[in-house]
């Protein structure tokens, strides 16, 4: 069984509200704001989302971040991946 992280939770939650308005950008503290967690918290969520190809991110006075591609196209695993790292798995489950 996999267990995920609250980092990994809130991911999820962040991409989904990135998914409810694909093509707008939203900034990292307006995300906070509507997922009811810290700003600190979901910009490095992100960020971490962003190096993981998850997301696109701009900068500027009306900068922020949208989703790099279709919501249907992005598996938790991609998620997990992308808060945790690489998974790894056991010999007895090759």
């Amino acid at each position: 069984m996999l267990r995920v992280t609250r980092l990994t939770d809130y991911a999820s939650l962040v991409l989904a509200l990135l998914a409810g308005a694909p093509a707008r950008v939203h900034s990292a503290a307006e995300l906070a704001e509507r997922a009811h967690l810290e700003a600190p918290t979901v910009s490095k969520l992100l960020k971490s989302l962003a190096q993981a190809g998850l997301v696109e991110a701009f900068r500027g006075a009306n900068g922020g971040y949208r989703l790099a591609r279709p919501a249907e196209a992005i598996s938790l695993i991609a998620i997990v991946e992308a808060i945790e790292g690489p998974l790894g798995m056991t010999e007895c489950s090759l």
